[in-house]
């Protein structure tokens, strides 16, 4: 974390002079479960207004610029109520970004009359988060990122490498009641009202995309199952010879789609008839698999290709369908790789034609 609220104060004490700020902080988020030092958090979907610098010099300038906005320099010339926490995001550039209050939406906010200001709504998420008080500076939030990372990484939970600085009370005050380290996280609050089932249809990447919008269908993780060693990556599963497959871990809610209607999404979304291949993508990481928990899944899945094989494939399913033993997760920059990479030719030319085909035939499991 490069911009520090030493910083910030020194950026407010030149700028608001006699200005009277007014600060409350919204609820943010619910805290899901503790875990040693740290908060799993649910972040509701939150408006933000930010300036990103355009250049390390350029970051003094961060908070005079969307305080300028808060003031009245907008097209309302209306005054808004500051929220606390700051959220600087040091993954994006440093952008500094001020969470608007409840009230507002994009529709009715002011509109800055800046044009280096973004007015956006981050989207909910799942966060961990490391407190602590006082003053703060690179390296003590250098340590408590650290601490974050160590306490995910005893708890086996994937992190998105998107850490922000959250910054309370300053720069009204001196000393900073509170100030906090989040990251983005994969993670699953245990609960009876999920299952899990495992299913590989070619690339991750589509069988992420085409489940993870689903309703009913809690979270999507990309991953490798099936092969005969420990903690494999990506460049060893990619040459075929480890035998683990590349599959998805879909978490579900059962209460709003079963596994029979998981089973329909699955076998219509890809080809179950070629072995160890889906279109372009050839190898046996990329073949069709179902891996199953219990005893009582496996006769749900067996009855449910029986039913279709004969119907709708011409009894030509290969589908390999095995109990899960060892289910690894994939690289960071695998996980929602559609959401993240839409532009990129794979996206456009494979993804988007199989949602756009699944989404028509199958409209009824889609948000």
């Amino acid at each position: 974390m490069k911009i520090l609220a030493s910083i910030i104060i020194i950026s407010i004490t030149t700028f608001v002079s006699s200005k009277l700020l007014r600060k409350y902080e919204n609820n943010h988020y619910q805290v899901i479960e503790k875990l040693d030092e740290i908060e799993i958090r649910k972040y509701k979907d939150l408006l933000y207004t930010s300036y990103t610098p355009k250049n390390k010099q350029d970051r003094n300038n961060s908070f005079r610029n969307v305080a300028d906005f808060i003031f009245g320099n907008n097209n309302k010339n209306e005054e808004i109520s500051m929220t606390t926490p700051v959220v600087i995001k040091s993954y994006n550039n440093n952008e500094m970004a001020f969470i608007m209050p409840e009230e507002y939406t994009l529709e009715n906010i002011p509109k800055p009359n800046n044009n280096n200001l973004n007015t956006y709504i981050e989207k909910g998420s799942i966060k961990a988060c490391i407190s602590y008080s006082g003053y703060t500076n690179k390296n003590i939030e250098n340590k408590k990122t650290k601490k974050l990372t160590e306490i995910l990484k005893k708890y086996n939970i994937e992190h998105n490498n998107d850490f922000e600085l959250l910054v309370y009370n300053s720069p009204w005050d001196v000393i900073n009641r509170k100030n906090e380290i989040v990251v983005s996280i994969k993670y699953e609050a245990e609960s009876d009202n999920y299952k899990n089932i495992y299913l590989g249809s070619g690339c991750f990447w589509c069988t992420e995309a085409i489940f993870e919008n689903v309703i009913g269908v809690y979270n999507v993780y990309s991953g490798y199952t099936g092969g005969e060693i420990d903690n494999p990556n990506y460049e060893l599963i990619s040459t075929g010879e480890t035998n683990h497959a590349e599959v998805c871990k879909i978490s579900y809610d059962p209460n709003i789609i079963n596994l029979e209607n998981l089973l329909e999404i699955f076998f219509f979304s890809h080809d179950p008839t070629t072995l160890n291949r889906q279109g372009y993508d050839i190898g046996k990481q990329y073949r069709s698999i179902i891996l199953f928990n219990n005893s009582i899944e496996e006769k749900i899945i067996s009855n449910y290709i029986n039913n279709i094989n004969a119907e709708y494939f011409n009894n030509k399913i290969v589908t390999e369908v095995k109990e899960i033993n060892k289910f690894f997760l994939a690289e960071n920059y695998h996980q929602d790789y559609y959401k993240n990479n839409r532009n990129e030719q794979y996206c456009r030319v494979i993804i988007d034609k199989k949602l756009e085909d699944i989404k028509k035939s199958l409209s009824k499991y889609y948000r």
